[in-house]
């Protein structure tokens, strides 16, 4: 009579796990995000607004939210930035960390009070409370994508 109980729990259990792997996410199936033009490195999409990069960034900076609440995500953000050549981002720090990668261009960026040289296909660990700041090189413009956690995890 055990064994009928012990493969009755074992079945429940396994069935809540694999429910609950499919049910952590807001969304009942996944979010794509199309390119307007794949070509044109502008990483401009059909369905996602661009918003002004403001807060001490360069005239022209822009920020798109590509995968967040929006998209069921409630874990990390992965927006993407595009700073005109000549321009940056704003100087600035915060709780969370950032994973950065270039996909645009070249420049650099300020850490731990130093500037280092990027380039396309550099991945940059910015880490919580860290003073950063990336800057465009003068005749090309810069983008990147950079990934947040969900900030609420790092409010006081």
């Amino acid at each position: 009579m055990r064994l009928p109980l012990l493969k009755s729990a074992y079945v429940f259990s396994r069935r809540l796990i694999i429910s609950s792997l499919f049910t952590s996410y807001n969304s009942p199936m996944g979010k794509i995000h199309k390119t307007k033009d794949a070509q044109d490195n502008t990483w401009d999409y059909q369905d996602v607004e661009p918003h002004k990069y403001e807060g001490g960034a360069a005239p022209g900076a822009v920020r798109r939210v590509l995968i967040g609440r929006a998209e069921g995500e409630t874990d990390h953000v992965v927006r993407y930035f595009t700073i005109p050549a000549g321009g940056h981002s704003a100087h600035e720090s915060h709780a969370h960390p950032h994973s950065v990668v270039v996909t645009h261009g070249g420049g650099q960026v300020l850490l731990g009070g130093e500037w280092h040289s990027i380039n396309v296909g550099d991945a940059i660990r910015i880490d919580p409370n860290e003073i950063h700041q990336l800057r465009a090189l003068p005749d090309q413009p810069l983008g990147f994508i950079c990934i947040i956690p969900n900030k609420e995890k790092y409010s006081a």
